[in-house]
């Protein structure tokens, strides 16, 4: 019986833990993108010197 609790509680955490690396890759991957897309918007106004 303990057994079983430890395997459900290591599936548990490392499913936790692999959440946390999916979301977090894809927060960076968000915000990367979202940079590049404001700096394209902004690039013609800078070269102006606006």
């Amino acid at each position: 019986m303990e057994k079983k609790r430890s395997e459900k509680k290591s599936f548990w955490c490392l499913m936790s833990a692999l959440l946390l690396v999916v979301g977090s890759t894809a927060y960076i991957v968000y915000r990367y993108f979202e940079e590049k897309e404001h700096y394209e918007k902004w690039k013609d106004y800078e070269e102006c010197g606006i």
